[in-house]
């Protein structure tokens, strides 16, 4: 976009830069606030109080001019003056990336289509899985019981364990695990969990067929800005990720022979699906009305304000809305 202001809104400007400076500038001899203004000019130049001024007036006019032309900016732009004189319009270039126009598919459709490849029937426990888990429980007390009578020792094979070293599988065991009051009740416990998970991989299997199927069937001219920012957040979390089991970033980048820009270049890809589920759940929320439950926005914006003391709130509101939005697309696709 390229603007072009009157000459003598850069007059006006011109004025308000020259009343900041007075009342910003330190100079030995004046009071601060009560330099004289031939004082300010020599000390900052004619140059540097119109660069102020045009500051001023792209903060001021900039935003009416994309709310006029109903522009939906992502980011910041990048502006470059190419006339700046006194006397003379103020003209700059502004160039920046807008909110892509979609044109969505029939997502109920879609979503319907979709969550017919993945398994509806109700999920079981198996005999086997149950003995699994109670095998390992059985295999942690070992070595739990194995460290309490023995904990000079630091080289215990935690691999290598022999049937007879294992506890019992009895009403004791099944105490000591959770304050079970039997073996039973573990047992059914065990089940009980067994199947909550296939129901949470389940409904993730569902919800990424969803969203494969909406990817594929909506076309976007996706911003390379929204690619970017995806690319920042999950390199952010690979950081976060490393640092929390106590290793550090640079020594994992060494280990996996790659440069900070290898690990972006490869997560390109899955930055642009995700930029782009973003922007259809974006659509859907708006052509549906979706909106936050605002009790629990309210909540979560909370807790994070008390668990991170410096954190933006409008940054934390605008993600918990998100999520939240997501997710009550989600519940609408899945009912399809």
């Amino acid at each position: 976009m390229e603007v072009s202001l009157p000459s003598d809104f850069l007059v006006a400007g011109r004025k308000k830069a020259l009343g900041l400076f007075t009342n910003s500038l330190e100079i030995s001899g004046f009071r601060k606030g009560h330099v004289p203004e031939n004082v300010v000019i020599e000390k900052v130049g004619e140059a540097g109080l119109l660069e102020e001024a045009v500051n001023i007036l792209i903060k001021e006019h900039f935003p009416k001019i994309v709310e006029q032309e109903k522009l939906d900016i992502l980011g910041q732009p990048k502006i470059s003056i190419t006339k700046l004189a006194l006397g003379n319009p103020v003209e700059f270039k502004a160039v920046f990336a807008v909110m892509p126009e979609i044109e969505l598919p029939d997502y109920r459709k879609i979503a319907a289509s979709s969550q017919k490849s993945v398994a509806r029937e109700e999920p079981k426990a198996e005999e086997k899985e149950i003995e699994d888990v109670l095998l390992q429980i059985r295999k942690n007390k070992a070595h739990f019981d194995y460290h309490k009578n023995n904990p000079e020792d630091k080289g215990h094979n935690h691999t290598e364990i022999k049937d007879e070293d294992l506890p019992p599988l009895d009403d004791e065991l099944a105490k000591e695990a959770g304050n079970f009051k039997d073996l039973n009740e573990l047992k059914e416990k065990v089940r009980q969990n067994i199947i909550e998970e296939k129901k949470i991989r389940n409904t993730e299997k569902k919800r990424a067929a969803i969203m494969e199927g909406l990817v594929k069937n909506t076309k976007i001219d996706l911003p390379e800005i929204l690619v970017a920012s995806e690319t920042e957040k999950s390199l952010a979390q690979m950081k976060n990720d490393v640092e929390r089991m106590g290793g550090k970033f640079e020594d994992y980048l060494s280990h996996a022979k790659k440069s900070e820009e290898d690990l972006k270049k490869d997560l390109k890809e899955s930055s642009e699906k995700k930029a782009k589920i973003q922007l259809i759940f974006n659509k859907i929320a708006e052509v549906e009305k979706l909106e936050p439950n605002k009790e629990i926005l309210e909540n979560e914006v909370k807790q994070i304000m008390e668990h991170y003391k410096d954190a933006s709130e409008t940054s934390a509101r605008i993600y918990v809305a998100t999520i939240l939005i997501n997710q009550e697309v989600l519940k609408l696709l899945e009912k399809e």
